[in-house]
């Protein structure tokens, strides 16, 4: 990324909030996990709007691993780390 990415709104940039988000990636449907990233979250420091970008290059678990994601998953919470859940909208 060669710039911090900016508020539409604020017109200032975003800085990073967290560095370690897991994004739980769901099937069209919603109904379970297809993937898991490793990503970033930012945050603007006005309006306070959030997103998650920079995501690594390659999901790190699978639908087909369902137990490593189920176990994953419980580990990172149980940590306390921040996962965000990201849904497909239909229209």
């Amino acid at each position: 990324m060669n710039h911090r990415p900016v508020c539409v709104k604020c017109e200032v940039d975003l800085r990073p909030e967290n560095n370690e988000v897991t994004v739980a990636e769901l099937f069209q449907n919603n109904s379970k996990i297809y993937r898991l990233w490793s990503a970033d979250k930012w945050r603007c420091p006005i309006c306070g709007v959030e997103v998650v970008i920079g995501f690594g290059q390659q999901a790190w678990a699978e639908h087909y691993q369902v137990d490593s994601i189920e176990a994953n998953l419980e580990e990172i919470q149980m940590k306390g780390q921040e996962v965000v859940y990201s849904k497909e909208v239909l229209k």
